[in-house]
């Protein structure tokens, strides 16, 4: 489906956005998917199984970095923007608990800036391995 498609079938919902606005949420769903294209379709009740997640080279950290992207509004420009956030923990969380804690963490914020939360993407599970190197 191209955006344009896209702007269409929301319109046809009866669903009332700026053409502009649907576009840039439209680039960033690519971006997301082009990211990492399997963890858009994973369970979010789940947590990220080792096949499912990447290895993390770092000095002496150890555990599992889950990372979560956010779209936002502005509500005065209708500017869409995008964060992101992560948890380390020595046991993956459900995607979902990673996506309801990176929307807590920001939602002050939110309305600090005037923002409305468009969505949370659980992006991805890295293992962190500390390595000895030079």
């Amino acid at each position: 489906m191209s955006a344009n498609q896209f702007y269409r079938e929301l319109q046809s919902l009866g669903m009332g956005a700026r053409r502009s606005e649907v576009l840039s949420i439209y680039k960033m769903a690519q971006s997301i998917i082009a990211r990492s294209p399997d963890e858009l379709f994973r369970d979010i009740g789940s947590k990220p199984a080792g096949h499912e997640t990447t290895p993390w080279p770092t000095k002496n950290s150890s555990g599992i970095l889950q990372t979560v992207s956010l779209v936002y509004r502005d509500r005065t420009t209708g500017t869409i923007t995008r964060t992101y956030w992560s948890t380390k923990n020595e046991t993956p969380m459900t995607r979902e608990n990673a996506m309801a804690a990176a929307i807590n963490a920001y939602s002050d914020h939110a309305e600090e800036y005037d923002q409305d939360l468009i969505g949370a993407i659980h992006t991805g599970a890295y293992v962190l391995t500390p390595f000895e190197g030079t």
